[in-house]
């Protein structure tokens, strides 16, 4: 009997975590353990997670170095009786790691979505010792993530396996109804952009941008966090404020991007950004920052790449994508090379049939 674990550092919504969520739901012999918070906490921020039932374990870990939680997963392995164990991250693998080789798992996997935190002389430390240590098999979600982490690590990935989309879930839409249900005007035109609201997702230069666009112009900002008041006050700053739809946290946004007529992702840095593909399933043209992974996720036929941090440019290529006649679907590039089906068969071949020493 396969019993397949995935470790994250917090179950809370975010690409990691829905790309987790998915393939739990789609096997009920995967668990996931999330290291920070309460499992009752974490259900109550993300309903969703309830569909799990028993195979959500939370271990609500404090901040810092806890060995103790190195033996408290060991004992959770053992119990489930595991064959598999994937590590999302450096944080799950620095524990996940640990008990997994105690526990003489042999199917250990090591995911990166992004590597731009290895640029820390610490973190390139830290993620060698634990390459050696664990022996994991790598995988990263994108080519540009890969080779970061290959170089910080001294080591190459053996696969490459993109976020997928459920293209049955995340479909065109009707524009207008979807425009009702979220209470969004019907007669402008909306740039949606979905994601926590910290500062590496560069909400602040899309906000600037947003002063540099026509009034009729409105910006739909999906997701929450820390950010969401400074973002609010630098829309009064900047004389857009009532141009800016601050929606929350959303969890069926499939609903909600069918209400956009372009999508944008500012962000300072990515690894493979699954909203990127998520808009484009639903036959919506796309805009990112040329950063991490964004340029393997657009369709280049439909979408446009900017330099990161520069409102000018991002404003200029927003008129430019807003004004452009779409005869290309962006929902079959996506479906070409994104299919959650192809992220399904990808994990179950690591987890089921890879042979680590």
């Amino acid at each position: 009997m396969v019993s397949i674990i995935h470790i994250v550092q917090r179950m809370a919504p975010g690409g990691i975590e829905t790309l987790v969520l998915d393939l739990a739901l789609s096997n009920t012999h995967t668990y996931i353990i999330s290291l920070e918070g309460k499992k009752d906490a974490l259900i109550a921020d993300w309903p969703n997670l309830a569909a799990l039932g028993n195979r959500l374990m939370a271990f609500d870990k404090r901040e810092g170095l806890v060995f103790s939680l190195v033996y408290k997963i060991f004992g959770c392995l053992r119990s489930l009786k595991a064959t598999a164990v994937v590590m999302h991250h450096i944080g799950p693998l620095v524990y996940g790691g640990l008990a997994s080789r105690l526990a003489g798992i042999k199917i250990r996997v090591h995911v990166e979505h992004d590597g731009w935190h290895y640029a820390h002389p610490r973190r390139r430390q830290v993620g060698r010792l634990l390459d050696y240590l664990v022996d994991p098999r790598k995988v990263a979600v994108s080519h540009a993530t890969a080779k970061l982490v290959s170089d910080a690590l001294n080591s190459d990935f053996i696969e490459i396996i993109p976020n997928g989309v459920d293209m049955k879930c995340f479909k065109p839409a009707d524009r207008l109804d979807a425009r009702k249900v979220f209470k969004l005007p019907q007669d402008a035109c909306l740039i949606g952009t979905v994601g926590r609201l910290v500062h590496v997702k560069g909400h602040d230069v899309l906000i600037k941008a947003m002063s540099l666009l026509p009034e009729n112009i409105h910006l739909v900002l999906v997701g929450d966090g820390v950010e969401r008041a400074a973002l609010q006050a630098l829309g009064k700053e900047y004389g857009v404020s009532r141009r800016l739809h601050f929606l929350g946290h959303c969890n069926e946004t499939q609903a909600i991007y069918p209400a956009f007529d372009v999508f944008c992702l500012p962000s300072r840095a990515e690894g493979f950004p699954r909203t990127l593909i998520e808009a484009q399933a639903c036959n919506i043209p796309v805009i990112a920052t040329d950063v991490g992974g964004s340029k393997e996720a657009v369709c280049p036929q439909t979408g446009l790449l900017v330099a990161p941090e520069n409102a000018q440019m991002l404003a200029d290529s927003l008129k430019t994508l807003i004004g452009q006649a779409v005869f290309l679907s962006p929902r079959s590039f996506v479906n070409s090379k994104f299919s959650f089906e192809r992220s399904i068969d990808a994990y179950d071949q690591i987890t089921e049939s890879s042979q680590t020493s």
